[in-house]
């Protein structure tokens, strides 16, 4: 995991070490190569139970960082929600 990650984790006030990650073998299209290769990332922050998985590319290493990226963006997410959803209860 680079830097640039870490620095995302650390902004939502979490870390690399609560999420668990997996490469595992795709499915769909891709013939002999993708039944060969684990280029299929997974990802799970186990807090929070978000879980991020990519297939897009060929590379593991390009399927990670898109992965880690697509996570860092839920988590994201989830905090916007959970403090929209905070706002309107103090408003009631």
């Amino acid at each position: 995991m680079n830097d640039e990650i870490e620095s995302r984790l650390a902004a939502l006030g979490t870390s690399g070490a609560e999420v668990d990650e997996r490469f595992i073998r795709g499915s769909g299209k891709g013939g002999q190569k993708i039944n060969k290769t684990s280029s299929c990332v997974w990802l799970r922050h186990r807090p929070t139970g978000v879980e991020a998985r990519c297939q897009q590319e060929r590379s593991q290493a390009a399927n990670r960082a898109l992965a880690w990226n697509d996570l860092c963006e839920k988590l994201r997410e989830r905090q916007r929600k959970a403090a929209a959803d905070q706002e309107r209860e103090r408003e009631k």
